[in-house]
Formats: structure tokens, C-alpha cells, sequence
């Protein structure tokens, strides 16, 4: 009954997106994007990997580039269902292999496996589509997830969603990247394994591939330095109210998660005289760099002695594993229940909530006049990380 009625319901939302599309910003776009995206030409594929955005795929790469060491591009189909995921994929080295995943209406199931008969599909972190797996499974495709994350109260694992739960106890393997999660599995009798976050392999990629900025160097000296990464306001906030408090010895580089910013940023903090980085005109005599350029951040974190991460006080977070693989002391917001790597990360004693202002500028400044503190909290980051690495071997290896 439920596959009746949820192909019925796909049908109909077929229908409607267009009608959406009138109405609804997010629904044109979504409707345009797809209109106008490629669609990989039609060939027998040995992999199909499917990510919902931009965060599944940085988790993929790791993945992909595995399985390029004995296999061709040409052997891979990647998927995206959102926009913001396949607009940035698209721009990089595995563009010709990337499409859209249809909607999961039957008819485009049928005729997407008719086209390309994966052998083997990996989703990755989530996405569950009803109909692409139940269809996939009745054609015998061996089906992986890769860094699944679940909580007890996961749709899967209630009433209502026992229709998905079936399907997913018919994966060839389930690998999760924290061990609760293979536990709450293993009890609803699910083949789940713990074997870590690919993630972690992929910012050791970034770290060996960074560039280095030796004008960013040449600011800092001798001092330490404090990256505020991806931030928004609340994090310039706290930026305003220790600055107010004169720390010593101490640079500060502020990455807007937005680079329009920049100018307001520069504003807020104007009795303090911060230089942006694209006028060139900063140097060791400056105490607050703005740098309003992207892609640099990933590189940046080799020269933290401290990161602040933007994102923890609205509830997203960003990425933090980057600052920590460079062996960063790492601050962020109080909401990050849904990052379960942060709690870990505190657990592991390189890492602080920030409770209020005052008591993070209180132990800032304490661990800044504190060195060895300091030099230890920075070695367990780099420690924990490369403890975590290593999964995307073993997973590679396990799917073949």
C-alpha cells in the first residue's frame, strides 16, 4: 500500500513543480537548474554515487578518487539532488560524469537504470529515494551508504518509516561515521559497520595540497594567530568585545562566510584599524586582517594557533575538521547538535564552546600567556585527526 500511494504522490509532485515554480523562488530555481543542467550520456556505469549537496560530495571525493586508481571517470555516474551541490561539482575535475538525479517519479526511475545500469550505487551520508532503491534492489544492484549518520528518533527507525527500513537492511553494507549510529542499527538488525569519516581523509588532502601565503606570514610574526573561519555575526561580536579587551601578542584574521561583508565588517571594527586583504596594504603593525577574497581559508588554518568557527550560535556549523587536521585550537557556538564531531572534539580537550563572551576571552588570553597549555591542546587536534583517518582505504576496498 505504501509504494502505491507514495508512487502516486511522486507522480503528482511531477506535475506541480512547474505550477510551484510560479510561486516559489526556491521551486523556479530548482525547475531552471534542472532545465538547463547536462545530462551524462547514456552508458553502462560500474558506479553510481549519489550525494544530496555540496557537504555529500567533499565526503565522495575521498571516495571517487579511490576508485579512479583502478577504474575510468567514464565507469562513474554522479548525482546530485540539490542545486547548490551539483552548481559547484559541476566546475570541478569530475564534471563530465555528473548529472542531476531525476525526480523519483517510477517512469524516470525505469528509464535512469535503463540508461546507465549501475552495478554498484553508494549513497552517501543520506537521501533514501523510495523508488530508486526498491528498483534498483529488484535489479540486483549491490547498494552502500558511506558516512551515515543516524539518531535513535531517525524517520527510519519510527512507525511511519518502516517501508525505507526494509529497504535499507537490504544494503550490502551500511558504514557510518560514528559508532552509535552503527549501534542504534545493529539493533533494528540493520548491517551497519563503523568505519569512520571519509572526511577526514579529505581535509589530509587539502593540508598536503595547500598553497602557502607568505604575505599572510609576514603579518603575523612572531605573534599568535586567531583565523575567525566562515563567520558571521555573533562571531565578529566576540572579534569587537576582545578586541575591546587589548590582547597581547596576538593577529587576528577574519574570513566572512559572506565577503559583502567585508566593508561592514570593517566598520564595526574601525577603532581598531583592520586592513582588507585584496588592498595590500597590511603589515606586522596590523592587528586584524579582513579577508575578503574565497578560497583561501582551507590554506589559512596552517598558520592558527586558534580557530573560531562561524556558525555554531544559528545551529550550522561549519567545517571544522579543516582547523583541526592543522592542529588549531578550536572555539564555536553552543548549537552543535547536529555536529556530532564538535562534542567529540571537546571531549578530546581541543576544543570550547563558547558559553559567553566573557568566559572565552578569559581563556583565550590564558592559553595565549600559557605555551606548553597551548602547544598540547594543538598536538591532540593533530593526533585525534590522524587517528580518524583511513576509512575511505577500507571502504574502497570492502565495496571493490
Amino acid at each position: 500500500m505504501f509504494r502505491i500511494l507514495y508512487i502516486i504522490i511522486t507522480y503528482i509532485a511531477r506535475l506541480l513543480l512547474p505550477v510551484a515554480g510560479l510561486f516559489v523562488k526556491k521551486a523556479k530555481t530548482f525547475n531552471q537548474e534542472r532545465k538547463n543542467s547536462q545530462k551524462v550520456p547514456i552508458a553502462k556505469k560500474k558506479y553510481w554515487i549519489h550525494c544530496a549537496s555540496l557537504g555529500e560530495y567533499e565526503m565522495a571525493i575521498p571516495i571517487i578518487s579511490e576508485l579512479l586508481k583502478s577504474n575510468l571517470l567514464d565507469d562513474i555516474l554522479i548525482t546530485f539532488f540539490s542545486p547548490s551541490g551539483y552548481t559547484q561539482a559541476i566546475k570541478g575535475p569530475h564534471s563530465s560524469s555528473i548529472m542531476y538525479l531525476p525526480i523519483d517519479q517510477l517512469s524516470l526511475v525505469k528509464q535512469f537504470y535503463k540508461d546507465y545500469a549501475p552495478q554498484k550505487a553508494i549513497f552517501i551520508r543520506y537521501d533514501f529515494w523510495f523508488n530508486f532503491i526498491h528498483e534498483g534492489q529488484k535489479r540486483g544492484i549491490d547498494f552502500y551508504l558511506i558516512n551515515g549518520r543516524f539518531q535513535g528518533d531517525h524517520f527510519i527507525l519510527t512507525t511511519s518509516g518502516k517501508p525505507y527500513l526494509r529497504l535499507i537492511k537490504n544494503f550490502k553494507k551500511i558504514y557510518t561515521s560514528d559508532e552509535a549510529s552503527a549501534k542504534i542499527l545493529n539493533t533494528h538488525t540493520v548491517a551497519a559497520e563503523f568505519s569512520g569519516d571519509t572526511r577526514y581523509d579529505r581535509v589530509a588532502e587539502i593540508v598536503n595540497s595547500a598553497p602557502e601565503y607568505p604575505d599572510i606570514a609576514d603579518f603575523i610574526g612572531s605573534r599568535k594567530l586567531l583565523v575567525v573561519g566562515s563567520s558571521w555575526e555573533e562571531e565578529e561580536e566576540l572579534i569587537h568585545q576582545l578586541l575591546q579587551d587589548k590582547p597581547q601578542n596576538l593577529a587576528i584574521l577574519i574570513v566572512p562566510h559572506d565577503i559583502k561583508r567585508s566593508d561592514k565588517i570593517v566598520a564595526q571594527l574601525k577603532p581598531y584599524s583592520p586592513k582588507k586583504y585584496t588592498e595590500q596594504d597590511f603589515s606586522l603593525a596590523d592587528d586584524v586582517l579582513i579577508v575578503n577574497t574565497i578560497g583561501m581559508l582551507s590554506g589559512l588554518y596552517r598558520y592558527a594557533d586558534f580557530a573560531l568557527v562561524g556558525g555554531g550560535f544559528s545551529g550550522a556549523l561549519h567545517n571544522i575538521l579543516e582547523p583541526a587536521v592543522w592542529g588549531c585550537h578550536l572555539f564555536f557556538g553552543p548549537r552543535t547538535q547536529k555536529f556530532p564531531e564538535a562534542q567529540n572534539f571537546v571531549e578530546a580537550g581541543f576544543a570550547h564552546k563558547i558559553e559567553s563572551a566573557e568566559k572565552w576571552i578569559d581563556l583565550l588570553s590564558n592559553l595565549l600567556h600559557t605555551e606548553d597549555a597551548l602547544t598540547t591542546n594543538k598536538t591532540k587536534a593533530k593526533v585525534y585527526c590522524e587517528s580518524m583517518m583511513g576509512s575511505t582505504s577500507h571502504i574502497s576496498q570492502d565495496i571493490g
